[in-house]
């Protein structure tokens, strides 16, 4: 079974749409959360995951825009984003957002969430002490994670108990052995912040027992110009040009 791995799309239509063409058939989708947030094209986004029948988890962002986080938990940027977001976004998927869960059970001991399973929506993996800490407190095989927009992995070897971190910039593939365990982020579709500005997503092949992570572009100055025109911060399409 193949699954198609999706993060942190933050209302960029030209980096999803590149990215599903790019992916071809998968047997199911996987969102890590962030559909919304940044970008101008947050009510086409949602509705495209909403016709994958995606399986997803919310994000900071979403839940931002529909009330559910205090927003002066982000930046100016940010907030000026989320703010605007509310303004556009339509009832009906207010209401999707509204009804996304925190973490999903992919299959057996394989699990997302946005953020971290201690914290879901907030907690940042970006070591490998926070990542040893979430080893060592939950059992699970693979943990899917996105937040961070970069791309990476943690692994866990349980005969020495040592944590392995791979940078997965320009992409690449993970096995999965079986004396490891291990914490993935695909990256993120809609704004990449490892120095990459291609979009980044992954997919987990139970068969092969391997997780294989993309870069590929997409055109950057339609985003930026849509951001632009809707009188959205300007730092939100320069930095994706950046990578950052």
């Amino acid at each position: 079974m193949k699954f198609g791995i999706i993060s942190d799309i933050h209302s960029n239509s030209e980096a999803l749409d590149c990215t599903l063409n790019n992916m071809g058939k998968v047997d199911e989708f996987i969102c890590l959360g962030d559909i919304v947030g940044y970008g101008a094209d947050p009510n086409y986004c949602i509705k495209k995951i909403k016709d994958l029948n995606c399986r997803c988890i919310g994000g900071n962002h979403d839940f931002a825009v529909i009330g559910k986080l205090d927003i002066n938990y982000f930046n100016d940027a940010a907030r000026k984003a989320i703010l605007w977001t509310s303004r556009k976004i339509e009832e009906n998927n207010k209401i999707f957002l509204l009804n996304l869960n925190k973490k999903i059970q992919v299959i057996e001991n394989i699990f997302a969430v946005h953020g971290s399973p201690r914290e879901p929506i907030f907690e940042y993996i970006l070591d490998k002490n926070s990542a040893y800490d979430i080893f060592k407190k939950y059992d699970f095989k693979i943990y899917f994670i996105g937040h961070s927009h970069l791309a990476g992995c943690f692994s866990f070897n349980k005969s020495n108990n040592q944590v392995n971190y791979t940078d997965f910039i320009n992409g690449g593939y993970i096995e999965i052995l079986k004396n490891k365990r291990y914490i993935i982020n695909c990256g993120s579709v809609g704004q990449p912040r490892d120095g990459n500005p291609d979009a980044s997503y992954g997919i987990y092949d139970t068969e092969y027992k391997v997780v294989k992570i993309y870069r590929i572009s997409y055109p950057i100055y339609l985003t930026q110009k849509k951001i632009i025109n809707a009188g959205l911060p300007k730092i939100l399409a320069d930095r994706l040009s950046w990578g950052r």
